[in-house]
């Protein structure tokens, strides 16, 4: 699932990068390019519009190593680095979230017998995620914000 891969992204990135901030980002910024002709149509692009692609990219499930995307290139390696970290600092309260509910659910999972775990994955099949859902929402603290989590315990458990 994409909150996994993330969350292992995620600590990995922002072990790596901190201590980034707007400042080294400001001194990360290239200086104006002397004019010269090129045949290169491809746009120039800057820090912003790679934050852009990778917050876009975050929002739509679709995380992703985006070093080959148009909206990273003609950045250096640093430059892209702390778009990623910028990107994921942003989310961190959201990523460790994530990470302590699955902790949770697969504790909770672990200690079903299999007969009950079967039960679940059946309902999911007949009835999608969304009971299970459900009851997570209301049973596990703190509620209303583990809607979504139902596909968290069908796409790895089931």
């Amino acid at each position: 699932m994409r909150r996994t891969a993330l969350v292992l992204t995620a600590l990995i990135a922002l072990g790596a990068v901190t201590g980034c901030s707007s400042d080294r980002r400001a001194a990360a910024t290239p200086a104006p390019a002397t004019t010269t002709t090129t045949n290169s149509s491809e746009p120039e692009h800057t820090i912003d519009d790679c934050e852009a692609l990778l917050e876009e990219n975050y929002n739509a499930d679709n995380v992703h190593d985006a070093s080959d995307e148009p909206a990273r290139q003609g950045l250096s390696e640093s430059e892209y680095t702390d778009a990623v970290g910028e990107v994921l600092a942003g989310h961190k309260d959201e990523i460790l979230d994530d990470a302590a509910d699955q902790v949770l659910y697969d504790e909770a999972w672990d200690s079903l017998d299999a007969d009950t775990q079967q039960s679940i994955c059946d309902t999911m099949d007949e009835e999608g995620t969304e009971p299970v859902a459900g009851l997570l929402d209301v049973t596990v603290t703190p509620p209303g914000r583990h809607r979504r989590d139902g596909a968290y315990l069908y796409n790895n458990k089931c």
